[in-house]
């Protein structure tokens, strides 16, 4: 028998606007026994509370003005101690996604920082997503918007010229503009000699070129059989080689290639990704905290294989992207994706070791391997431990969001707040992006909304071409493709002809070209070679602060002690008037 979809109604009508906060109790809802319970208890508001377990509510209330609102919610969720996630509807449209955090007491929490309602009655949904959350009320109160501070500059401070056009495009149109995308699947012709395709001739740009006639301006690409344990098979080089011919084509084009890293197992032991808590199968159990000294993933323990084999795999993905950059194209590099969900191996030891992972590899692909074209984008999600897991924001450009609607239906909406989930826990800084997703949200909603993600890009197969859950029906992509808010391929000035003005870009060198490291007696000395330097400061590769020093008492020298160091990599920075110098340090 089918799942039945039951609603709780909250039926509350206000006339006045609301300049005050306005409470509305879960348990003057109609409750249907079969999805739902209300509990008594004294101890909270009204005297009692709903146990949603796998039911949905449904606030209905009126507002006699259209705007923004921020929307909070008192709930407990002794269930699972890494959180449980609810959707969230504005009269009927996904809005986003809300996240409750394990807490076995009742406490209130921003579900939503901006949500639209219309004059007049409006539908506001906590709807089933992992079930399992108590709420005890709901409360409205006025919307407080907070401007963006966004760098003009990227975290690669040399990057190419046209890696800073490609950045500054995307500053310019963010919350004017969507750019269109979406992910690949194939990237060769099935012909006897894997002859690569052309942009137009990728399956699913096809699909969506002849369901619009037009073509997106983003193509996301995948090193997914760049390593692992068959990458050395000629299909699996053909297929890598296929994403690098594309990502020329739809730059030359004048668009966006976009690469995430679906990393299979370093040791190269099976032939996956998956961990075993994701359910899939094969699944590798590597183990990414063996890289480490211990668990507290301050230093690498360069002796281990797991090390070896990480570093091996990171220098083979630099020498792909090596041919890009040769070629100054630029890449929205956005690798060790969705980690917080623990499904992929380089998420399963926790947030300190993925989070020096990433960083590792910023500086080993930015300082070893000189790769100055990767626009650096992390994914995050909206839980109360993101900033656990982020590397922080001198290694970041973009913050993206994957975003599935689950369980899987289409829904269009925009999402405005998840958006506004982001930029608060981001502070405003970076540009927001939806990096992976389902349905497509309709233009006309994400202006309504003003929610306004940067670019967007579907999961390939049948999230972009019409399956089983109509994700992006070939209506919907006609629609959304020539929309004015949405930028196609065809609406791009070309890379040639766009030009940025900026402050100057300061060189990042590496440390052996401009200053000396050396390790002797438990100290290690920096000689800046008379350099004007302002200040020295030392990291662990997570991105934690372990020392500075503003000046020398011995000419250019600069000492750190070292005894009390772990053996492993640190890293460096020497700020100097021109720039900062930076690079990374072995101490052993």
């Amino acid at each position: 028998m089918g799942k039945k979809s039951i609603f709780i109604i909250l039926t509350v009508l206000i006339s006045q606007n609301i300049n005050a906060t306005q409470r509305y109790e879960a348990e003057g809802a109609i409750v249907d026994e079969n999805s739902v319970e209300v509990i008594q208890d004294q101890n909270v508001s009204g005297g009692s509370y709903v146990n949603m377990k796998e039911g949905n509510l449904i606030f209905e209330i009126s507002v006699s003005e259209a705007g923004f609102y921020a929307l909070w919610a008192s709930y407990s969720q002794p269930y699972d101690e890494n959180g449980k996630i609810q959707n969230l509807t504005i009269n009927g449209s996904s809005s986003g996604q809300i996240s409750f955090p394990y807490t076995e007491n009742f406490v209130q929490m921003k579900a939503s920082a901006k949500i639209k309602l219309s004059k007049g009655i409006n539908t506001i949904g906590i709807t089933h997503s992992w079930g399992w959350v108590n709420i005890d009320y709901v409360e409205l109160t006025a919307y407080e918007a907070a401007p963006f501070n966004i760098s003009s500059n990227l975290v690669t401070q040399n990057a190419s010229e046209n890696t800073r056009k490609m950045y500054s495009f995307l500053k310019e149109n963010f919350c004017k503009k969507i750019i269109s995308g979406v992910m690949t699947d194939r990237t060769m012709e099935n012909d006897g000699v894997n002859t690569p395709f052309k942009v137009e001739t990728q399956i699913e740009v096809a699909w969506i070129r002849d369901a619009s006639n037009k073509i997106p301006a983003l193509l996301g690409l995948d090193f997914m059989h760049g390593t692992g344990l068959n990458s050395d098979n000629s299909w699996h080089n053909d297929y890598t080689k296929a994403t690098i011919s594309l990502a020329e084509d739809i730059f030359k084009k004048g668009g966006f290639p976009a690469y995430c890293w679906h990393w299979k197992d370093p040791s190269k032991s099976v032939e996956t990704f998956y961990t075993e808590s994701s359910g899939n199968t094969p699944y590798t159990d590597f183990s990414l905290i063996n890289a480490f000294t211990d668990e507290t993933c301050e230093s690498f323990n360069i002796e281990s294989s797991e090390y070896k084999a990480i570093v091996s795999d990171i220098d083979i993905v630099a020498g792909y992207l090596k041919i890009l950059a040769d070629k100054d194209i630029p890449v929205l590099w956005r690798p060790v994706h969705e980690a917080s969900g623990k499904w992929f191996w380089w998420g399963s030891s926790g947030a300190k070791a993925c989070k020096a992972l990433f960083i590792f590899m910023f500086d080993r692909f930015t300082n070893h391997h000189g790769l100055n074209n990767l626009v650096w984008v992390w994914t995050t999600d909206e839980a109360s431990d993101a900033l656990e897991w982020y590397p922080g924001d001198q290694y970041v450009d973009i913050i993206g969001r994957d975003y599935y609607y689950y369980p899987r239906e289409a829904n269009h909406g925009s999402l405005v707040a998840s958006f506004e989930k982001v930029k608060d826990i981001y502070d405003g800084k970076k540009i927001i992006a939806l990096s992976e997703n389902g349905s497509v949200p309709y233009p006309d909603s994400l202006v309504s909304d003003e929610a306004g993600w940067s670019y967007f890009m579907p999961r390939y197969g049948d999230y972009t071409m019409d399956g089983w859950a109509h994700d992006n029906t070939a209506d919907d992509w006609n629609s959304i493709m020539n929309h004015d808010y949405v930028i196609t391929l065809d609406d791009m000035p070309g890379w040639e002809n766009y030009e940025v003005f900026t402050k100057p870009i300061v060189k990042r060198s590496p440390l052996n070209k401009d200053i000396s490291v050396k390790i002797t007696n438990g100290l290690l000395s920096i000689d800046t070679k008379n350099r004007k330097v302002q200040t020295v400061s030392l990291y662990t590769l997570n991105g934690t602060h372990l020392s500075t020093l503003e000046k020398s008492a011995t000419g250019s020298i600069f000492r750190f002690n070292t005894e009390t160091m772990s053996n492993g990599i640190y890293l460096l920075r020497v700020k100097t008037p021109e720039g900062i110098i930076s690079g990374s340090v072995m101490v052993n």
